[in-house]
């Protein structure tokens, strides 16, 4: 999968996404970007918002750590999840109605481009860039391509990766859409991570903590490479007959 990963850094046209959009910071295996919070941005600092402990959005990024030994310590994936989430609301219209349906509907509207863009990507793109339909294996390589959130909605065959909120601005990759500001989604509640009676989406990729989204070029990469499979298969379909 690493092969993969550096095959849609290495492919990417840098004229389809501007890498000046958010923080970035490379892993340990030098392929993989992600977004990087930094405690002292203007939105989360409690001197220029005036908040205190107190505020949501603050209270999600102080979630503590479980201390297993001297030097040793873990975030429970309950914690992950119950901080996710109460970044997730601030993007909601009503935070106690976005709650209840949640928890009827498992699914509710949030305002895009305030805390998040998502990206729109059709299931045929995705599938072909991951090499995969089976759920696990898609959400295995989702997650190595991606590493941040991504849901799936049946009801249009798109999945949604969740990126920082300024990736709409200079979005350009053909064949998918970058909602920003103008939009209205519906996200599935963060427990949601497997097809539900309730509603017609789920997390394929869970969030894995408050702002924890998706690197755009990361993003942009995955689309090209899928787009670029696909044409190349339809070409080789057209050569045959």
């Amino acid at each position: 999968m690493k092969e993969f990963a550096a095959c849609v850094f290495a492919t990417m046209d840098p004229a389809l996404f501007n890498n000046e959009v958010g923080d970035c910071m490379a892993s340990h295996d030098g392929v993989h970007l992600h977004p990087v919070f930094r405690p002292g941005q203007a939105a989360l600092d409690d001197s220029s918002t005036g908040k205190g402990l107190g505020d949501p959005v603050t209270a999600a990024l102080m979630t503590q750590p479980l201390a297993l030994a001297p030097g040793v310590l873990v975030h429970s994936g309950r914690s992950r999840e119950a901080a996710a989430e109460t970044w997730l609301l601030l993007a909601a219209p009503d935070r106690r109605t976005a709650l209840v349906e949640w928890e009827r509907e498992g699914l509710t509207l949030l305002r895009c481009g305030g805390l998040f863009s998502a990206v729109r990507i059709p299931a045929a793109i995705v599938h072909a860039a991951a090499g995969t339909e089976e759920p696990r294996e898609l959400t295995a390589a989702l997650r190595q391509a991606l590493d941040g959130p991504v849901f799936y909605d049946s009801s249009g065959r798109h999945f949604y990766a969740l990126t920082p909120h300024s990736t709409a601005r200079l979005w350009k990759v053909p064949e998918s859409e970058c909602l920003g500001s103008d939009f209205f989604l519906g996200v599935p509640a963060t427990s949601v991570t497997a097809p539900d009676p309730r509603c017609r989406a789920w997390w394929v990729v869970p969030m894995d903590g408050p702002a924890a989204l998706c690197f755009p070029a990361a993003v942009a990469g995955f689309v090209q490479h899928g787009r670029r499979l696909i044409a190349t298969a339809q070409a080789e379909q057209a050569a045959d007959a």
